[in-house]
């Protein structure tokens, strides 16, 4: 039992402590010998094969014909008022509309908020209402506010300004302008 079991291990190097000991000492140089034929023939059937290894380029064009969407927001105002100690209040009315004057209505659904511009003394109070709903103002603007491309739609505001000369902590004329300033956005589809 022993003979076979020495033949198992027979092909086998055998170790020691300073060097391998191999059976075939030529087993180094027909190892090299065999890499460097495969690699010659790996090389030689690559360029005789009619596949190129390169990179290919294309190009796709795609014409097409399409229209921009047409937005339309008017904004339609009243002119400027004048508020003095002696008429001291006012009224600002503002229209906000989706169509144009050909009775044209807006293609796409759009969005917009209202923002009043100006440096406040606390002696001028205003408020914003559309009919006779009031809107609340944060930081001076509203919240976003839908208008449909489906149909006509005419919105009315009106910022109701009112002068109180008891509350003024400035002794000369206060020479404020207000603006009023409408953000437009198109609603993504």
């Amino acid at each position: 039992m022993k003979k076979i079991e020495n033949a198992k291990y027979a092909n086998l190097p055998i170790i020691s402590k300073e060097k391998i000991i191999k059976d075939n000492k030529s087993y180094g140089k027909n190892s090299k010998t065999i890499t460097a034929v495969l690699i010659i023939f790996i090389i030689i059937l690559l360029l005789l094969c009619g596949y190129s290894m390169a990179k290919t380029i294309e190009e796709v064009i795609i014409k097409s014909n399409a229209q921009i969407a047409n937005p339309i927001l008017v904004v339609e105002n009243n002119p400027s008022i004048d508020i003095t100690a002696a008429n001291n209040h006012g009224i600002y009315t503002f229209k906000i509309k989706n169509f144009n004057e050909q009775n044209k209505v807006t293609e796409t659904d759009l969005k917009y908020y209202i923002e009043i511009l100006s440096n406040i003394d606390k002696s001028i109070n205003m408020e914003l209402y559309q009919g006779e709903n009031k809107i609340e103002l944060n930081n001076n603007k509203t919240e976003y506010i839908k208008i449909s491309k489906d149909k006509k739609e005419e919105k009315e505001y009106k910022i109701k300004i009112t002068y109180d000369k008891n509350k003024t902590n400035s002794i000369t004329d206060i020479m404020q302008k207000i603006q009023v300033k409408v953000h437009t956005e198109q609603v993504k589809a």
